[in-house]
């Protein structure tokens, strides 16, 4: 009997004991997260401003660099346009080549001619990597034909794609494929028509950087809320649990 009494006593000093354990476990963790909160709060704020510091810098690159670009609007075509200055008089192309522009949305654009044969698809390639464009076929708006010339607009992910290749590999050799299931001709891209189109990527590349910096703080921003309803509830708990 007497041991009875004894076990039984010593379950509730055990019971007890673990009890507290799991509320000092509890208050440890409560700790924990609110330290994690905190320092998640911490890190999104140096987020927002890492990107307000990127839009600074990256708008002043802009600024440096639209001198030396011009706003077209011509009413033959759809929509106005920005390219380099220098070869505004040499736009549109009248002989085989490629020139780059950005349009009144923002989006990069390679237009392409060739003279004397008809293509649908263009592929550039540098000293150790090519890049192909989509398959733009023949409709008499983004695919043309005139006066023995076929001119061709590419604009998307692919021609993005090229923009860059070209720009990384300003210095180097380039070649231009036209394409038409099989090749058609090949270029070798001249140095001012790389640098052209280098510029103009790098140009729209900021441009786009800086659209993406601008909409990912309100994101930032919506994530520091949350993350401070958290924090306050967190701490709502715990004055209520200590009084």
């Amino acid at each position: 009997m007497k041991l009875l009494k004894y076990l039984g006593g010593a379950c509730l000093l055990g019971l007890m004991a673990s009890c507290g354990a799991r509320t000092e476990t509890g208050k440890e963790a409560q700790e924990t997260y609110g330290h994690s909160l905190n320092d998640s709060i911490r890190a999104v704020e140096a987020d927002i401003d890492s990107c307000r510091e990127q839009i600074t810098l990256l708008n002043d690159q802009i600024g440096a660099w639209m001198r030396d670009f011009t706003n077209v609007a011509n009413p033959r075509e759809a929509g106005g346009y920005l390219i380099k200055t220098d070869w505004k008089n040499r736009y549109p192309l009248t002989s085989t080549g490629i020139v780059a522009r950005i349009n009144d949305n923002g989006q990069f654009e390679l237009i392409a001619a060739l003279k004397g044969g008809n293509f649908d698809c263009i592929s550039v390639a540098g000293p150790t990597e090519s890049a192909s464009s989509d398959i733009v076929p023949n409709d008499q708006a983004l695919n043309y034909r005139a006066a023995g010339l076929t001119t061709v607009l590419f604009t998307g992910p692919k021609a993005d794609e090229i923009g860059r290749l070209i720009s990384d590999n300003q210095l180097n050799p380039l070649t231009l494929d036209f394409l038409q299931g099989s090749r058609v001709s090949s270029w070798k891209i001249p140095a001012d028509n790389a640098k052209m189109i280098s510029y103009t990527y790098l140009l729209y590349d900021a441009q786009r950087n800086v659209a993406r910096a601008q909409a990912k703080i309100p994101m930032l921003q919506e994530k520091i809320k949350i993350l401070r309803i958290h924090r306050n509830k967190l701490e709502t708990d715990t004055e209520s649990s200590e009084k």
